[in-house]
């Protein structure tokens, strides 16, 4: 018996979706080497003691450690390190860190995408400005006054001023990138139109500009943007993500299926993709392919030690959904003992183990139905 409507929590899919739209930026070409020195020169000027790193900035950080690099934090074994690493999955695990350490510099490096939920907390809270943007990676700083200015952008894309035009092309298309993953779409959309004319067909610019479509709600032009990266670079694994997330707000669950389960096949222990084709198999009908990808990501968490409510809100749906209810009750329970779970999910759950309820223990029956609070 299906215990829940199909649309389900697809509402607050389709938002969560559209963050990860959002942060959900390709790393920078293979055609533009990382180059990490100014960023770090950056960060020295800025004086901060305590500095907030993910773990692909941790990467580039032990090649050169830098002076504010403390020795715990030079080793990857280090339960600091680990804590940092895994708290861009876990807004609630980097309150905490931020609390016993106040941090007063985020360096978010690397795919946008693996630092999702992160971003998502960065863009509501007030207590963190844009400072620094380039290719490779993000700065912000606690509280104050805004830094961020098109003028710096500009002259972080100057950089590249004498590169052959493929190159340049790439570096300020990477930019508008990572901005449109800091939600400033305007200026990316301005970087995008440069880009565009330097190298209009290249790959990075097309899956840029597919990023962008996204973040605006153009599904059918973010298609487009990707299908004309493909032809340039036909495994070009940011326009295929850009395709499949398109095909899936545009409603072709089917195409957006094949292709998501392609990707996951190149990942198969990413997260963030897991998540992604968790929801897409939902649209189809794959139940049970969702519950187990739901079950893996459930796992992961509770081993790196996550809150586990968002993906505990979902299995509780999915088994709703093939007629599981006593297991969904277990489900929507654990979503529900988090006190952090955010007030719309906190919604959903009651409304659908309400539902549930009521469907495994109908009135009349000598059960007395569990109203929503």
């Amino acid at each position: 018996m299906n215990l829940l409507f199909s649309q389900g929590l697809r509402g607050g899919f389709l938002a969560g979706c559209a963050a990860l739209a959002v942060g959900g930026c390709s790393r920078a070409p293979s055609t533009l080497p990382i180059e990490m020195a100014p960023v770090l020169a950056h960060v020295v000027q800025l004086g901060a003691k305590k500095i907030y790193f993910n773990g692909a900035a941790f990467s580039e950080l032990v090649k050169t450690p830098p002076v504010w690099l403390g020795a715990e934090d030079r080793v990857s074994s280090s339960e600091h390190v680990r804590a940092m690493a895994q708290a861009v999955m876990d807004p609630k695990l980097f309150r905490q860190l931020d609390r016993q350490e106040r941090f007063e510099v985020l360096l978010l490096v690397g795919d946008p995408m693996q630092f999702r939920p992160l971003m998502e907390h960065l863009l509501k809270t007030q207590d963190w400005a844009l400072d620094r943007v380039d290719p490779w990676s993000l700065v912000y700083r606690r509280g104050g006054a805004e830094t961020f200015t098109m003028e710096s952008i500009w002259n972080e894309a100057g950089r590249w001023d004498k590169a052959p035009n493929p190159v340049r092309a790439a570096a300020v298309a990477a930019i508008s990138e990572r901005l449109v993953a800091a939600g400033r779409l305007e200026a990316a959309g301005e970087l995008l139109e440069v880009a565009k004319k330097l190298d209009a067909s290249g790959a990075p610019v097309c899956a840029a500009e597919g990023w962008y479509r996204l973040a605006r709600g153009e599904w059918k032009q973010a298609v487009a943007a990707a299908d004309r990266a493909l032809r340039s670079e036909k495994r070009f694994r940011p326009a295929l993500s850009v395709k499949a997330q398109g095909l899936y707000f545009s409603r072709r669950f089917a195409e957006a299926y094949e292709l998501s389960r392609e990707l996951l096949e190149e990942a198969p222990k990413d997260p963030v993709m897991l998540f992604m084709h968790a929801k897409i198999s939902h649209e189809v009908r794959a139940f049970q392919e969702e519950v187990l990808i739901l079950r893996q990501l459930i796992e992961l968490a509770t081993r790196e030690k996550r809150s586990t409510s968002w993906y505990d809100l979902y299995m509780g749906q999915a088994l709703a959904t093939t007629g599981k209810g006593e297991a969904a009750l277990q489900s929507f329970d654990k979503a529900l003992a988090d006190p952090e779970l955010p007030a719309d999910q906190r919604d959903f759950a009651k409304s659908a183990r309400a539902k549930v309820q009521l469907h495994l223990r109908p009135p009349g029956d000598g059960w007395t139905k569990i109203p929503a609070e």
